[in-house]
């Protein structure tokens, strides 16, 4: 009888022990899908934004150069005098890439990634 008894209590925790192994790998599955849709959210509307920026960035720079073509009485120097700004404005995008993009980019996947407290990630 009592053989019989702690068997019963050695399969109930074995049974106890699978369903939370169980429970804690899909528990892991769910954190891993949320924390991989957040990531691809931010690529996504990342992307949208970059595009967008580039666009607006892009007509601007066309009618800035064709206002200064006229101003200028000739299209070719209003087109070479932007694209001298660009260039400058390029050097300048490329030596403070660290500090302004690839920082930022970091601390957000770190923060979705990463969280400080679990706590504060299953409140949001």
């Amino acid at each position: 009888m009592e053989k019989t008894h702690i068997a019963d209590n050695v399969s109930e925790v074995i049974d106890a022990s699978r369903k939370y192994i169980d429970a804690s790998i899909d528990l892991f599955k769910l954190n891993l899908l949320e924390r991989l849709s957040k990531v691809v959210s931010l690529i996504i509307s990342s992307t949208l934004v970059l595009i967008s920026a580039s666009l607006f960035v892009l007509f601007i720079f066309l009618a800035a150069a064709i206002f200064l073509g006229h101003m200028l009485h000739s299209l070719e120097s209003g087109f070479l005098i932007l694209s001298g700004i660009f260039m400058i404005l390029t050097l300048i995008f490329w030596k403070l890439r660290k500090r302004l993009f690839i920082n930022s980019v970091v601390q957000s996947l770190n923060e979705i990634l990463f969280p400080a407290n679990e706590a504060d990630d299953d409140e949001a």
